[in-house]
C-alpha cells in the first residue's frame, strides 16, 4: 500500500486549493475514495478539497460513543447538518465494551486505532473503494514519524515509512490512529498533510464554512477517552460529556462576547484558545498523567497548588517543573462528589508547543461554582502547565 501526501506547496488558500486539486487529480482521478469524516476541521477540509476536485468520494462518520456533545447536540447530528451526504456508522455496541475498564494511555490509542481500522476496512471492501482519504495534518505526522515533514516524499510505501520511523524512534512522541495502518486500498491520500491547524482554518474560511466549524476546537483521535484519566466507564463517560460541553461552550461564549469571535490570534501569533476542555478523574492527585520532557512522553503525578491566584507566578513555576507531570491549581471542592474536574485551556500555533490561556479569575470562579453544582463533582482544578513540560491531553 502507498501513501500519497501533498507536501511543499504554497500555504495561501487560493494557491493551496489549486495545488490540492492538482494533487487529488494526479492520484485520485477516476477512482473511488473513502473519506473518514470526523467532524473536526482537518477531515472537513480534506473532504471539501475532494469535493472541489470532483473526486468520487464516500464520506463516513464513525460513531463509537466517545464523541463530544456540542452545545447539547451530539457530534453526529452536528456533522450531518454540515455535510448532509455523510454516512454515519454506529459502532457503539461493539466498541464501548472494549474501551470500558481500560486506563492505560497507549492502550486507549491502540483500541481506537484498531476500531477505526476494522470499520474502515469493512466499508472499503463493501464499496470497492480504491483509495482512502483522511485529515492527517503536519503535527500528527511529525509526532508519529519523529522527523520533519520535509523528510518525507509525496508517495511512500508502508515499508518505507516503517523503516523511517524505526530509524528515528528517538523522535517518537505518540501513536496516531490514522498513521501506520494498512488498508485494502491502492493508497491513502492526505491532502492537508503539510498544514497546521491555523492553516486548515484558513482553507475552511476560503470555502465559506460557518464560524462554528472554522473555530471548532481540536479533538484527539482517542476522543473523550483522552480526557478521562484512568479507566473509562459508562458513568464517567456520561459525566465527562456533560462537563466537557459546559466548559468548551462557556469559554467560547466568553470569547464571542468579548471579541466577537470564538478564537483570536493573540500578540504571540497563537490561536487563543487553541483547545479548551474539561478532563475528569477520580482522585487525580494520586493518578499518573502525561508530561513531555526532552520530546519524550512521561507519566507522573500532578502537583496541586492552592492559595491566592497569581497567573504569572504559577506559569513560571509550571514551566520549570521537575518531578511532576504538571501543576493543577485548586479552584474549589465539595465534601461530597466523586470526580475531579480539570479545566484545560491552551493557546498554540500548531499543537507542538502550547501556552496556558490567561482566563480571568472571575470566569474561572463562575465556571467552578457551576461545576460544583453538578452532583458528581468533587474538586475543580485549572491546569496551569504549558507544553512542554506537559502534554495538551491527559493520555
Amino acid at each position: 500500500m502507498l501513501n500519497h501526501r501533498l507536501l511543499n506547496v504554497p500555504k495561501k488558500p487560493k494557491k493551496f486549493v489549486k495545488a490540492a486539486i492538482e494533487f487529488l487529480n494526479r492520484h485520485a482521478k477516476n477512482k473511488k475514495v473513502f473519506c473518514a469524516l470526523s467532524g473536526g476541521i482537518d477531515s472537513s477540509a480534506a473532504y471539501l478539497l475532494l469535493k472541489e476536485a470532483k473526486i468520487n468520494t464516500i464520506p463516513v462518520f464513525i460513531d463509537h460513543g466517545l464523541m463530544r456533545i456540542i452545545k447539547g447536540i451530539e457530534e453526529r447530528e452536528y456533522i450531518q447538518k454540515l455535510f448532509p451526504d455523510v454516512r454515519v456508522v454506529d459502532i457503539r455496541k461493539e466498541f464501548l465494551p472494549k474501551i470500558y475498564g481500560e486506563g492505560d494511555a497507549e492502550n486507549k490509542r491502540k483500541l481506537f486505532k484498531a476500531a477505526y481500522s476494522e470499520i474502515i476496512s469493512k466499508i472499503i471492501r463493501e464499496e470497492k473503494c480504491d483509495l482512502l482519504a483522511d485529515g492527517t495534518i503536519l503535527p500528527d505526522i511529525e509526532e508519529s514519524f519523529g522527523v520533519k515533514i520535509s523528510d518525507l516524499k509525496e508517495t511512500m510505501s508502508l515499508e518505507e515509512e516503517k523503516d523511517l520511523m524505526q530509524k528515528h524512534i528517538e523522535g517518537f512522541v505518540k501513536s496516531q490512529h490514522n498513521v501506520e495502518i494498512e488498508y485494502d486500498v491502492e493508497a491513502t491520500i492526505q491532502p492537508v498533510a503539510s498544514l497546521t491547524k491555523h492553516e486548515v482554518r484558513k482553507i475552511l474560511e476560503y470555502f465559506n464554512m460557518p464560524q462554528e466549524l472554522i473555530y471548532r476546537k481540536a479533538f484527539p483521535g482517542p476522543a473523550l477517552s483522552a480526557r478521562i484519566v484512568g479507566p473509562v466507564t459508562e458513568e464517567n463517560l456520561i459525566f465527562e460529556k456533560k462537563v466537557h460541553d459546559f466548559i468548551e461552550s462557556s469559554v467560547e461564549k466568553y470569547y464571542q462576547e468579548r471579541y466577537g469571535k470564538l478564537m483570536i490570534i493573540n500578540k504571540d501569533d497563537e490561536q487563543e484558545p487553541f483547545q479548551v476542555f474539561a478532563a475528569i478523574s477520580e482522585k487525580v492527585l494520586n493518578k499518573k498523567v502525561t508530561g513531555l520532557v526532552g520530546g519524550k512522553r512521561i507519566y507522573d503525578l500532578p502537583l496541586c497548588e492552592k492559595g491566592d491566584w497569581d497567573y504569572k507566578k504559577l506559569i513560571e513555576k509550571a514551566s520549570k517543573l521537575e518531578g511532576y507531570a504538571r501543576i493543577l491549581y485548586e479552584l474549589g471542592s465539595n465534601s461530597e462528589g466523586k470526580y475531579d474536574v480539570l479545566i484545560r485551556s491552551i493557546n498554540s500555533k500548531d499543537a507542538r508547543t502550547a501556552t496556558v490561556t490567561e482566563l480571568p479569575i472571575d470566569l474561572l470562579k463562575a465556571l467552578t461554582q457551576k461545576l460544583l453544582s453538578f452532583t458528581h463533582t468533587k474538586n475543580v482544578y485549572f491546569d496551569v502547565t504549558p507544553k512542554p513540560p506537559a502534554t495538551i491531553e491527559y493520555v
